[in-house]
Formats: C-alpha cells, structure tokens, sequence
C-alpha cells in the first residue's frame, strides 16, 4: 500500500478510539491500598465509590444513575489517571458554557434556545470519546484534577476563533463551525497543579 495512502487510514483509526490502552505499573498496587472498596463524597454531596480493583463509579446527588470512571494509568503511586466513555455531543455541551443558552432564552424570552441541537449543522457526526480525568490521594484525602492545562487551552482556543466569533461567554458559533474538529483532551493535558479536594477516604 501507498504510504500516502497509510495516513488517512492511520488517522480515521485514531478517530475511532472511544478508550485508552490501560498501562498499569507497579504502582497500582500502593494505589489500590489508598482507594479499593472505599468509599468519599465531596461538599456537594455526590458520592465517589471504588471497587476491589479501583474503578470508580460516580453518583451525582439525586440521581440514581452510575457515571463509570475505570482506571487505566498511573502517574505516581498516589496519583492515577481516570476515564469515562461519553459522545463528543455531550462534551461540547459540558464543556461550552460560553454558548449562553440560559442568558439567550431569558433575553429573548425564546426557550427554543435552550435546545442544543440547533446548534448542530448537519455536517456533524456523532462519535464516542473517552474523557480523562485526575485522583490523587494525599494525607488521607481524595482529591481530583478535572481541568486542563496550557496546551489543552491552547487547542481550544484556537479552535473558538476559527469556528466562532467572540470571546469568553460571549463567544457564539458560526453558520459553517466545524463541531467535528472540537478539541477533545488528552490525559497528558490534566492540570495537576489544580487539584480540588473531595474528601476523606473511608
């Protein structure tokens, strides 16, 4: 086969990728002993519970449904990387406050807006994505690292001026954005220096 041939072929397998290799060193073994069949909650009252092997489940505070996070790294023996499966949709709409659908509808008293889909162009498809995030355990503490650092931000960005048009929460989309193209993190942009504490493990 042609090497030019190979890229396409290459990058469309990346595409397709909804989890990372799990790469667990020794390591894992003082991690396990921090965290497995325990159990934190954080101020808000959700609910942080590991499993014999250190999966995590989820539990946000008044719902009944489990977030699955599943261990696949280890950075130190008391920070490990995290990930969850979701849809690039449902992180655009996570990660994209600045699209202002509250402050529009209560402006325009169009509720309509409130409808993320409209902002979707038909050029868009759909596509499972992995989301990392960050648990490190220190002095008795869990704590987690959910943001992203410089280079991530940088990526993001760039991909806000070249599809939209505004800053900040006044940024909006343009007719022809390329939601496709929306910069998803990797777990090497985990900003470790932000960590924010869940809670005592018991």
């Amino acid at each position: 086969m042609k090497l030019f041939l190979l890229f396409p072929l290459f990058f469309f397998m990346l595409s397709c990728v909804t989890a990372p290799e799990i790469y667990l060193n020794n390591n894992v073994i003082h991690w396990k002993e921090y965290v497995a069949n325990k159990s934190s909650s954080d101020i808000y009252q959700n609910i942080y519970r590991f499993d014999k092997n250190a999966d995590m489940d989820f539990i946000v505070y008044g719902y009944k449904s489990k977030i699955k996070y599943k261990l696949f790294l280890m950075k130190e023996s008391d920070e490990a990387f995290y990930y969850k499966n979701t849809t690039l949709k449902s992180y655009i709409i996570e990660s994209l406050p600045s699209l202002n659908l509250y402050e529009d509808a209560l402006k325009n008293n169009d509720n309509s807006r409130l409808y993320i889909n409209d902002y979707f162009n038909r050029t868009f498809s759909d596509r499972s994505i992995y989301l990392p995030i960050g648990l490190a355990f220190k002095d008795g503490d869990l704590y987690i690292a959910k943001t992203y650092g410089k280079d991530y931000q940088d990526r993001l960005s760039h991909w806000l001026r070249k599809n939209g048009y505004g800053t900040g929460k006044e940024w909006i989309p343009a007719i022809n954005v390329d939601w496709n193209s929306y910069p998803v993190p990797i777990e090497h942009e985990i900003d470790w220096n932000d960590l924010e504490i869940i809670g005592k493990l018991f």
